[in-house]
């Protein structure tokens, strides 16, 4: 199983926060008696946003244990839900394309959310900017390959040429790597060959 755990925080800081979770034992809360063996742990360190997160952490397991994880595990805000549940693990081929507001339970993804405290960023807020910045923007832009959300990757460090350095020597499926260089075809496409992924839903767990 593989836990992914969104990070908000720009590239430059990933080391710092990686060691400072080390540090502060995982977050666990001080009733949660449950060991974590630091050497199962590990980091992935090139991806901009929530997309990437997602696509570039499968990568990071796969080249550590040389298989796909069976079951994904996102930990994000709640608010964010419906970005990943209607636009990125459908765009990755873990789920079928749902329409807004459907719901679909299915065994290989799950999501765990956790939102701020009201007094600390107003619910109205978040959902706002979600809706603007956030899910308004992947619903037109699947793969984040367009001008807004694009900028955005190169605003945290994203170069085009990373793309090569991120699949050099990784030893992944000619499939795989056209994903993780998919421009959208002529606009906003479904990547053509999701049925030929490796963790595609409909293929038997």
């Amino acid at each position: 199983m593989l836990r992914l755990v969104y990070e908000c925080w720009q590239m430059i800081l990933r080391d710092y926060w990686s060691s400072q979770v080390r540090d502060n034992n995982y977050f666990r809360h001080e009733s949660d008696l449950s060991t974590i063996d630091p050497s199962a742990v590990i980091s992935e360190s090139h991806a901009t946003d929530s997309y990437q997160n997602v696509l570039f952490s499968l990568l990071r397991f796969r080249s550590h244990t040389g298989v796909y994880p069976k079951r994904v595990t996102v930990v994000t805000h709640e608010f964010k839900r419906a970005r990943f549940m209607e636009c990125h693990f459908p765009a990755m081929g873990f789920l079928p394309r749902l329409g807004s507001g459907e719901v679909m339970a299915f065994p290989r993804v799950s999501l765990i959310g956790i939102d701020p405290p009201e007094e600390v960023t107003p619910m109205e807020s978040l959902v706002q900017g979600e809706s603007l910045r956030g899910i308004g923007l992947w619903r037109r832009d699947l793969y984040g390959v367009g001008q807004d959300l694009a900028s955005k990757r190169i605003i945290r460090g994203w170069a085009p040429g990373m793309v090569h350095e991120l699949c050099l020597n990784g030893g992944y499926e000619p499939v795989v790597e056209q994903l993780v260089s998919w421009d959208g075809g002529a606009g906003n496409e479904w990547f053509p060959h999701i049925e030929r992924l490796p963790w595609y839903y409909g293929h038997p767990p």
